[in-house]
């Protein structure tokens, strides 16, 4: 189970407002996921580098690998988030440990 921070968590750990965060789901800069009627942010979406926080670098351009295939954005959104044949880990936690290029190879056929 992935660990999910309320729209004010999030906003508290980056240091933004809230209205910060809608703008950053708006722009694929976090992921948004409904639990329970609610907007939440997965934690793996923020980094945690260099003594600063910010949201995970990676994200918005595998959204955007993912948007520009065909995925709507809920679909795009759920396969970052899930288990996949060929991935050790979601793309989600690949990508929160820098192993991008395995996640977006992983992407690449799912364009044609």
């Amino acid at each position: 189970m992935i660990e999910l921070l309320s729209q004010r968590e999030a906003a508290a750990m980056l240091g933004v407002t809230p209205a910060r965060i809608k703008q950053l789901w708006a722009e694929n800069e976090l992921l948004k996921v409904m639990e329970n009627s609610k907007p939440m942010v997965p934690a793996l979406c923020i980094a945690h580098e260099e003594g600063m926080t910010r949201p995970l670098k990676s994200l918005h351009g595998t959204m955007l690998m993912l948007l520009d295939a065909g995925f709507t954005h809920n679909e795009a959104t759920e396969w970052i988030l899930s288990n996949h044949d060929g991935l050790e880990e979601t793309p989600l936690e690949l990508l929160a440990k820098n192993r991008v290029r395995e996640v977006r190879n992983a992407i690449l056929p799912l364009a044609f």
